[in-house]
This record gives structure tokens, C-alpha cells and sequence, in this order.
């Protein structure tokens, strides 16, 4: 039928205006529902723009159509309406004009994205088949008979669209046009009908689908024509059932198919419906009053509105047709069914909502909200726009309280509002986790912690200084002690407890020299914190030096705070000097100048002789002191070759000395004299004495000298280091001075060998010994 609705002078001017202008522009959401049905040539592409500025894409043309190829114009319009991103897509079928463009415009390097992909399911084997499916991917749905999806789900006035019928309702059939899906856009009381290629009449392998589906349909303002005005389509039942007020045929100029047919467009035509071409196609020629060619894009503007005027323009036309029904005023009956009151649901947990809603038309949507204040206000938004299946999974939200309620608004297409809320409050709780920390540490967070249903609740815990961690607790029952304690998917009350404990340290003493380290008090091990007292305590002889180690100082008491554990070492230095004693010469001894006799002496010292030293006198005490030896061991004994040096006022002196350097000195008691042989022979005072023999080392013959200080019998023996006596000679001899000379030869007619001897003096006075080194 014709436009019913007359417009003003006025909004005609501005419709024309907008129709002679370029028919491209950013997507701009106005209040309205736009179906831009796109110039594709001779294949089908819609873009919707919603209200509130959603952009669905219902098919999108083919990728090479003659010059300027749809593989570029689409792109080239899309980006003109500022199309970056599809909210949703829906494919009628699979054939390449319907989406042969889908890879281009979504693919890499394309230039929208999409966030979903409605179609019939199944399958097809074309090339652009493959692509459509794989660049959608994981965002491919499949549509339901009677599904329905809805956007601007927000508005009082959403936009739905339905699946209506698909897969050929039913009829067994291959045919992939008969296959096509037929979808209903609805604005308030606007439709348009969208049914890909769908025949109407069982031709070939066609299947005749629009009677079965015509009825489904219902009454629409528009009618997207099937199959570009195919004689196989767009049959007298299915515009009875639709009753379209204007249509929309999508062809290609040139096409090879004769589309639109003269034999589709008169079915329309007696059918009172005004058609619009998006191009003259190659087929029916335009009737004049009936027919009008865009040569580019045909677009709707709709308003959701009983009895609305919307707007259908293209190029060089710009006209009007009126919504039809009258206003809906019956709003949704609703009745809440949970929560209904005297819940108790933990913050974190899903529960579901439920609710019946029914309406005299039907509901479009439900919106859930809750409120903190037992009714008073429901500004707290669950979720908005859902279906009305009756049931909703809530996650609870952290709001813990005892006065919520739930309540559920149904919207109808007619923006008529029902609405109930719980019958009486309920209550939002958590878990509590007490945590609770001993002296010395802390633990955070402490006390009361709320935690959500399924939340996970991590807790610090952290000795004082000088402090650790020494035991942990969960609900009573210990665990490894640690820094951090995690509740994972908390779903009961709990408890967490930490004590602590200080840490001790010990204090390591190592003493150097004589003298002990008393420590007040004296223990093991201390805590943190403890004050200790060190005394330094010397022993006889030895005087503190200082402290080393972890801690330095001269004061032989020492105050610590202990921090840490600490290794000191207590150093005693030597400062008393060696005991010394001269045993032999003693005083008052006459000793040959040149003879061998042994120096004696004690010595001893608190930390040990380290080294004696023996000097002599020839003039008493007051010296000069003459080198002996130097650096001798504490033997006790040294023996001694007089020098020719006859004094009568001779002593001994020995300095012994220990590792510090104390020095204790000795004389002899008296002085004694050393005596010329001569002298000893010609005076009363003639001593026993054996002198050193001379060469010594003997090379070949030496001379043993001895002086006796009276006459009597003697024996002189040379004996090896066994004691084995090797040569002797034997005899009366007087007093004075004596001298044999041996060459070697011994006893048993044999040489002495190279190597050290004894020689041996034997008198009535005594017995002296000296040593011979023998040459050969």
C-alpha cells in the first residue's frame, strides 16, 4: 500500500535536503533505529544503528561485483559511517553475496572488529565459507527457532531481533537458499524482515519455505525482499501473512540473474507495497509510483512509536510510511520468587535469583537490582536487558547487611513496566577470619577479618626485632610458621594465631695468654636485649691486654647489649720474668785455664723458658761480661772450654728468657778462679784437671794434657760413644802438669776410625771427661 501519513511542508524540505547530500557519515546514534541497507551490488548487506548506538551487520555482499567491485565499495561505505566495531553479525546463508566480504572487513588488516557472529550452524565447502569461519573463530554462534537477542538492552525501547524460522522450517531439503535464516528486526512497533534468498515456491531444488514461515513472521513495515526479486520468491502467501507497508530490493546493476523480476515485483506491487531499489538491476523496468532507484544506499529511519512515522531515503528521494497497532498499556505481571526474605546468603556466593513475569503482548526484558535499605531504593544494579528466562545466577556482592531486598522490572515492547521485590528483608554476610598475634610480632590484618565467599585472604606476619616467628596456628592446629599464611576459596569462619619468641644469641670467649673471662650472667645462650658483664681476669704473672674480635677495647671489664651472637678473644700478656738459679761454678771452685767443665742452673717461668744465654766474669760482678753461648735451651747444662785466662775472680752469669722478652738473671754465688796449669803444679793450690786435647779435631795425633795435684796412679783411656774403652795407658805419676800424645792407633793394633770419642782421666782425686773429634 502507499505512505499513508502526510508530512509538513517543512520536514519534507529537510528530508530532500538530507537526500540530495551525501548519504555517508559517522556512526551517530539519534534516537532512532537506522537500517542502512548498503549498495553491495548484486548480493545483500544491511548495517543497523540502534538508539543508543549498537551496530549490527546483517550479511555483507561479495567480493567482486562489476566496477566499482563491492569489495571495495563496502569497505569504502563502512568507513564512511564510521563503522570500527559490529556488535553483532548475522549471515542469512552461506552463498558468497551474502558474505564474501566477511574476511575482508573482520579479517587481519581489516578494517572493523566484531564481537559476534550469528547463523544456522552446519557447514558449507566454498572458499569463502572457510574464511567466514575462520576469522570468526571462537565467536560463531548458532541460532535457535524463536531466539531471541536484544540490544540497547538499557532503554525502555530496546531492539530486538528474532530468529524467526531457519534450515528451510523444516522442509527436508540440501538447497542452502532454502536453508536461509529469516530474522524480524523489531523497533516498539516497527519490523522489517529479513530472509536472505527464501523461496516460495518448489522449483527445482527449491523448496517453497515462505508459506511456512509467513505466517511465523507476522505483520512488518518492511520487507527486505528475498533473493533480489527472484521469480521464486516473494509469493503471494508470504506478503499476505507480512502485509510490508514498503520494500527493499538489494540487486546489482548488469547482474546475469534478470533480477528484479517483472514477475516478484508485480506480486509486491498488487500486494500495496512501495519498493526501493538499491540499483536498476537487469531485469524489471521501475514503475513509476511504485518503484524507486537509489543507485547507492536505502535508508530507514524508525521510531518505535503506535501509529510513528518513519522515514525510507536514498538518492533523490526521501519518503514516509506510518507504524501500525495501536499503544500497548498493559505492563507486566511480576512476581519475585527469591530471595524472598529471611535468607542468609554469604557476600561471594552465586545464588540464583528467580522470578515470573507474563505480559499481554510479551516481555522484552528484565532488570535486576537490590537494594541495602529494606526497600526504601534500588540503586544497586544486578544486571540489566536479560532474557525472561525466569532465573538469573547471582554472584552476591561484599555488601554485608540485614535488610536487602531483590527486585525484578519486566519491560514490553511498548515500554510498559512491571516490577516486584522480595516479600521481606534477607541478609548479605561473609566469613571472619580472627587473626591474632602474641608479644614480640605482629600480624596483618589482625582481628576480625570479613572475607567474601570463595575469596582468598593472605596475612603478613612479622617478628619484633630480635624476635622469630615461633609458632603458627589454623583453627587450632599448627603449621609450618612462615611470613605469609594464604586462606584460598574461603568458605567457613577460621582462625590464624601467631606467637613469637626472642632470639638467642651466644657469646663465644677465647683467652690468649694466662688469665679466665667470668661472664655475668653466665649462660649458654641470651635473648635479645640481655645486658652481659665480661670481666677480664689475669692470672699470676700476666697482666690483661685488650679485647679483639666482635668487639674491641683496653678496659679489662666490658659492658654488652646483645644484638647478635659475638666471638671475642681476651688477651694476657707475660710480664713476670724467668726464675733463675746458678747450680755450677757455685763459688770458690779452682778451675784450669783451658779445661772442659759444665756450667749448671735452674730456670723457670710461668709460660716457659723460651731461650738462656751464659756469660762470664774475670773481675766479679762488676764485669766486664764476656759471651759464653747464646740462645741455649733450657737444659740446665753447658759445657764449658775455660778460656786462658787465669783470674781468681771469676763468675757465671745466666739470663734466661721467656716468649715476651722477660729476662731472669743468675750468678754464681761467689767467685771462683780459673788457674794457669803452671801455676798449679809449682803451688799448693795444684788442681785435677784434663785439658781440651789439642788439635781438636785431631788429624792424625793429638796432645792430651792433664795436671794432677798430687802423685799417685792414673789411667788415661779413650773410649767410642758406647763406653767402650779402645786405648788406655796406665802409671805412677807425680803432681803438676802431664802430656801424652796418641796417634790413633788403638788396642787391637787397629786405626780409630773417623768420628767423636771420649777421652777419660781416671785418679785417686776423680774422674774427668773430655771429647775428641778424630780425623783420618
Amino acid at each position: 500500500m502507499p505512505p499513508t501519513r502526510p508530512l509538513g511542508a517543512a520536514l519534507l524540505a529537510a528530508i530532500f535536503l538530507l537526500a540530495s547530500a551525501s548519504v555517508t557519515g559517522a556512526v551517530t546514534a539519534n534516537g532512532r533505529l537506522q537500517i542502512i541497507h548498503l549498495d553491495v551490488g548484486q548480493g545483500d548487506g544491511a548495517v543497523i544503528i540502534t538508539p543508543l548506538g549498537q551496530v549490527i551487520m546483517i550479511d555483507d555482499g561479495v567480493n567482486g561485483n562489476p566496477t566499482p567491485a563491492c569489495g571495495v565499495k563496502v569497505p569504502q561505505q563502512l568507513q564512511a559511517l564510521g563503522v570500527t566495531h559490529v556488535d553483532a553479525h548475522f549471515d542469512s546463508h552461506y552463498h558468497s553475496d551474502h558474505l564474501g566480504l566477511f574476511k575482508t572487513i573482520f579479517g587481519s588488516g581489516g578494517i572493523a572488529t566484531v564481537d559476534i557472529g550469528w547463523d544456522r550452524g552446519g557447514s558449507y565447502t566454498t572458499s569463502y565459507y572457510t574464511d567466514y569461519v575462520n576469522t570468526l573463530g571462537s565467536k560463531r554462534r548458532t541460532l535457535t527457532k524463536g531466539q531471541v537477542i536484544t540490544f540497547d538492552s538499557l532503554s525502555a525501547h530496546p531492539v530486538t531481533i528474532k530468529c524467526v524460522d531457519l534450515n528451510a522450517a523444516g522442509i527436508s531439503t540440501t538447497d542452502e537458499n532454502s536453508l536461509s535464516v529469516q530474522l524480524k528486526v523489531s523497533y516498539g512497533n516497527f519490523d522489517e524482515s529479513f530472509g536472505g534468498d527464501t523461496p516460495g515456491q518448489n522449483s527445482g531444488s527449491y523448496k517453497n519455505v515462505e508459506t511456512t514461515v509467513g505466517p511465523e513472521m507476522g505483520n512488518v513495515e518492511v520487507y527486505k525482499v528475498h533473493h533480489h526479486g527472484s521469480a521464486t520468491s516473494s509469493w503471494t502467501d508470504w506478503l499476505n501473512a507480512t502485509q510490508p507497508k514498503v520494500a527493499v530490493v538489494s540487486e546489482g546493476t548488469g547482474n546475469s540473474y534478470g533480477h528484479p523480476t517483472s514477475a516478484a515485483m508485480t506480486r509486491i506491487h498488487n500486494a500495496g507495497t512501495h519498493c526501493y531499489w538499491t540499483e536498476t538491476g537487469s531485469g524489471a523496468t521501475p514503475v513509476s509510483g511504485w518503484d524507486k532507484v537509489s543507485n547507492g544506499q536505502i535508508i530507514i529511519s524508525a521510531t518505535w512509536e503506535p501509529g510513528g512515522v518513519d522515514t525510507i531515503r536514498g538518492n533523490g528521494f526521501a519518503d514516509t510510511f506510518t507504524n501500525s497497532g495501536t499503544a500497548d498499556a498493559t505492563p507486566p505481571v511480576v512476581s519475585m520468587t527469591s530471595p524472598d526474605g529471611g535468607e542468609d546468603w554469604k557476600a561471594g556466593s552465586s545464588h540464583a535469583i528467580t522470578w515470573t513475569a507474563s505480559d499481554n503482548v510479551g516481555v522484552t526484558t528484565v532488570d535486576l537490582a537490590y537494594s541495602t535499605n529494606g526497600g526504601a531504593s534500588f540503586g544497586n544494579v544486578i544486571a540489566s536487558g536479560l532474557a525472561n528466562s525466569g532465573s538469573y545466577s547471582w554472584s552476591v556482592p561484599n555488601a554485608p547487611g540485614t535488610t536487602l531486598k531483590v527486585r525484578a522490572l519486566a519491560h514490553d515492547a511498548a515500554g510498559n513496566i512491571g516490577s516486584d521485590s522480595s516479600a521481606a528483608n534477607f541478609t548479605v554476610s561473609t566469613w571472619t577470619i580472627t587473626a591474632s598475634a602474641g608479644a614480640n610480632g605482629v600480624i596483618v590484618p589482625s582481628g576480625a577479618v570479613a572475607v567474601v565467599q570463595g575469596a582468598s585472604q593472605r596475612f603478613s606476619i612479622a617478628p619484633a626485632v630480635g624476635a622469630h616467628l615461633a609458632t603458627l596456628t589454623v583453627d587450632g592446629a599448627g603449621v609450618t610458621p612462615d611470613t605469609t599464611y594464604t586462606f584460598s576459596e574461603v568458605a567457613a569462619n577460621h582462625t590464624l594465631a601467631a606467637s613469637f619468641a626472642a632470639d638467642q644469641y651466644a657469646i663465644s670467649v677465647t683467652t690468649v695468654g694466662g688469665g679466665t673471662v667470668s661472664k655475668s650472667p653466665d649462660q649458654a645462650s641470651y635473648a635479645y636485649g640481655t645486658n652481659v658483664e665480661l670481666a677480664a681476669l689475669p692470672g699470676t704473672g700476666w697482666a690483661f691486654s685488650g679485647w679483639s674480635g666482635d668487639t674491641s677495647g683496653t678496659a679489662d671489664s666490658l659492658s654488652l647489649t646483645v644484638t647478635q651472637s659475638r666471638n671475642l678473644t681476651a688477651t694476657f700478656l707475660d710480664v713476670a720474668p724467668p726464675v733463675v738459679t746458678v747450680s755450677a761454678p757455685v763459688g770458690g771452685e779452682s778451675w784450669l785455664e783451658g779445661s772442659a767443665q759444665a756450667i749448671g742452673w735452674t730456670a723457670s717461668d710461668n709460660a716457659g723458658v723460651d731461650s738462656v744465654n751464659v756469660d762470664w766474669s774475670p773481675s766479679g760482678a762488676d764485669g766486664p761480661w764476656l759471651e759464653v753461648a747464646r740462645g741455649l735451651a733450657n737444659t740446665g747444662s753447658y759445657e764449658w772450654t775455660l778460656p786462658l785466662s787465669a783470674t781468681d775472680s771469676a763468675l757465671v752469669r745466666v739470663t734466661a728468657y721467656d716468649a715476651a722478652g722477660n729476662a731472669g738473671v743468675a750468678r754464681s754465688d761467689s767467685v771462683f778462679a780459673i788457674v794457669n796449669p803452671n801455676a798449679g803444679v809449682a803451688g799448693s793450690g795444684a788442681v785435677l784437671a784434663l785439658w781440651q786435647p789439642q788439635p781438636n779435631p785431631g788429624p792424625g795425633t793429638t796432645l792430651l794434657r792433664f795436671t794432677l795435684p798430687g802423685a799417685g796412679r792414673v789411667r788415661l783411656e779413650v773410649l767410642d760413644l758406647a763406653g767402650r774403652r779402645l786405648w788406655q795407658q796406665s802409671g805412677e805419676q807425680g803432681a803438676g802438669l802431664h802430656a801424652v800424645r796418641w796417634d790413633g792407633t788403638l788396642e787391637s793394633g787397629g786405626r780409630a776410625g773417623a768420628g767423636l770419642y771420649f777421652v777419660r782421666l781416671v785418679t785417686p782425686w776423680g774422674t774427668r771427661t773430655g771429647r775428641l773429634a778424630w780425623l783420618r
